[in-house]
């Protein structure tokens, strides 16, 4: 009686199963995690996957409280350590195109309590880790007093005799000082707190409705457990850092659902300015006019080959990431509570969605140039059989160990990029 009907149907199947993600994918996405889980000792995670700003994928996996038999889910609110800079970072440049600073201006024009050898420090320096301003978390006083409430000047008060480790802009250093700096910053240009400005701005403009600064006593819904390992590698529940200690270098929480609807709000058409995402994403440029893969609270780089940026969090009990591959337009972030490599479970995560991210999916290539592999496998072999020997002069070993500790030196600037 209606014989276009079961055609009719039939198309609408096929172009719902085509837009809907891959069932396949999600499963090995699943079974990703479990094997991390158990490989790594973690007890729980939360992710999600986000393609051109909208959520294909968003769960958690294993325990938010261990004690409590509390299971993740994609709605646990998780800490994220200094994934938070990228809202400091975001915050500083709402307030620039407000007309309330200037990315130029010397920090102490809004902090007028800056010691004399802060004066050449801007506001582009404290965003862009280009200060020379000492991190106050690398000091040896610092570390047994976690649960210590600070007054702002108190904690900047263990930083303010240390001279600058460079003049500013000439290179690049991973320091919590500096964001620490522009959470006062953002105070005083706005008249708000810290959070309530973020609030105002960007978590209810984007839709973040459980994103906030973390507080010791406050009843926060969902909130997950934090952990470490003792010796015996047991779970143990990690102290509390009390957020007035990390603050605009590190004191958000939220669920990672809050994540997802952030990465929308990055997106064209969203919050901010295309100037404002040009700048959040642009290299620092050094003093000797070259550039450093870092911007306005992220990280950039590639992978394999494919752009990403990102950035990614560690703080006692939790490790954080949220991974951007722009060209993709690919989103994965990353919640654990323990220390875990947080950055390596994204990356394995978008490698299901993207393959030939990481090497295990690497598929066997033409060799475009056979002569040149001959002569690159002779070389290898000569050196296995230290037919190269002559070459291994003390000058030579002398060279060498330099290059070793300035690639040393290089990987931790890149370990403290997370």
């Amino acid at each position: 009686m209606f014989p276009g009907r079961p055609l009719t149907l039939c198309a609408l199947i096929l172009l719902l199963s085509a837009l809907l993600p891959s069932p396949v994918t999600a499963d090995r996405v699943d079974r990703l995690i479990e094997a991390q889980l158990k490989r790594q000792n973690i007890p729980g995670l939360a992710l999600a996957v986000m393609r051109d700003g909208r959520v294909i994928k968003a769960r958690g996996y294993g325990m938010a409280d261990v004690e409590l038999g509390v299971r993740a889910t994609e709605r646990s609110a998780f800490q994220w350590a200094s994934v938070s800079k990228q809202f400091t970072g975001a915050a500083i440049l709402l307030l620039a195109e407000d007309g309330r600073l200037k990315l130029s201006d010397p920090v102490r024009v809004h902090y007028t309590n800056a010691p004399v050898a802060w004066s050449n420090v801007t506001i582009h320096h404290l965003v862009t880790h280009t200060s020379g301003i000492k991190s106050y978390t690398a000091l040896p006083e610092f570390v047994p007093t976690v649960r210590k409430d600070y007054q702002p000047e108190e904690l900047l008060d263990l930083v303010r005799h240390h001279p600058l480790e460079f003049v500013p802009g000439e290179k690049w250093s991973y320091s919590n000082t500096g964001y620490f700096l522009l959470g006062l910053i953002i105070e005083k240009a706005s008249g708000q707190s810290y959070g309530d400005f973020l609030a105002a701005r960007i978590f209810k403009p984007a839709g973040m409705t459980t994103a906030r600064v973390n507080h010791q006593f406050e009843l926060i819904e969902n909130r997950v457990t934090g952990y470490n390992r003792s010796q015996s590698n047991r779970w143990l529940r990690s102290e509390f850092v009390s957020p007035t200690q990390p603050y605009a270098a590190g004191a958000l929480l939220g669920r990672v659902l809050d994540l997802a609807k952030w990465d929308a709000a990055l997106r064209p058409g969203g919050i901010f300015s295309d100037h404002a995402r040009e700048l959040m994403w642009t290299p620092v440029k050094l003093n000797n006019g070259r550039t450093f893969p870092y911007g306005y609270g992220w990280q950039l780089g590639e992978i394999r080959g494919y752009p990403f940026v990102g950035h990614g969090g560690g703080i006692d009990g939790f490790s954080t990431f949220i991974l951007r591959l722009t060209r993709e337009k690919l989103t994965v972030i990353v919640l654990i509570n323990a220390g875990a490599d947080s950055q390596g479970m994204a990356v394995r995560v978008a490698d299901q969605y993207v393959p030939g991210l990481t090497r295990g999916s690497m598929k066997p290539q033409p060799d475009k140039d056979p002569e040149l592999s001959a002569r690159l496998w002779q070389c290898l072999s000569d050196m296995a059989e230290t037919k190269d020997s002559k070459m291994l002069t003390p000058a030579f070993r002398s060279d060498f160990a330099r290059s070793q500790r300035r690639h040393a030196a290089l990987r931790e600037d890149l370990r403290l990029m997370e």
